[in-house]
């Protein structure tokens, strides 16, 4: 039996809820550690559309902390958050440095990783028009785009699709057991 994959979730303030409890929630039924991070000043944060969610601790807490995945929803606000954060952006580095998988839903692949020059020329996708704001990666107009250790998803629509997704490569020796919880959801969209 292979290690237990740990991932962590990082949240700031204004972030897309929908698209951040999909991700944990597929995560978790399978077995998938998530660490959920505030990268903010405390534990409770403010969602885009208001719903009451808090992290199980801030970044700064796990920092020196390394995960098999790090994963980031969109919303605008919370986006603009994640970029202007210069422990994001280094834990980041140090992951991909790492060669962990980076994971980007929604404006998070353009207004975070793309912004910061983090692709470095990779294919991706990201939320309409925002690809255009940014010189770094290969906007692709797909739902999912895996390159490399990077898995970016389209936004909340396909936030099952970038779920399992990223599940597939943490669980790369046990496709069985994804594709199970894929059909025991009644997700009809799996595999792509």
């Amino acid at each position: 039996m292979s290690e237990t994959k740990r991932v962590a979730v990082l949240l700031a303030d204004g972030f897309e809820e929908g698209e951040a409890v999909v991700f944990i929630d597929i995560m978790r039924r399978l077995d998938i550690e998530v660490d959920v991070l505030s990268c903010m000043e405390t534990t409770a944060l403010n969602t885009y559309f208001k719903t009451k969610i808090t992290a199980d601790f801030t970044l700064v807490d796990k920092f020196d902390d390394t995960y098999d995945a790090v994963m980031m929803p969109g919303g605008p606000q919370g986006t603009d958050n994640l970029s202007a954060n210069p422990n994001v952006i280094a834990f980041l580095k140090r992951h991909i440095e790492a060669n962990k998988y980076i994971c980007a839903l929604c404006s998070s692949g353009a207004k975070v990783l793309a912004a910061h020059n983090l692709l470095q020329g990779r294919p991706y996708t990201t939320g309409d028009k925002l690809a255009d704001k940014f010189e770094d990666g290969d906007f692709q107009l797909k739902k999912v785009v895996v390159a490399d250790n990077f898995i970016t998803g389209r936004g909340l629509g396909v936030s099952f699709e970038f779920a399992f997704t990223v599940a597939k490569y943490l669980l790369a020796d046990n496709q069985e057991k994804v594709d199970w919880q894929a059909n025991h959801i009644y997700f009809d969209h799996w595999p792509l």
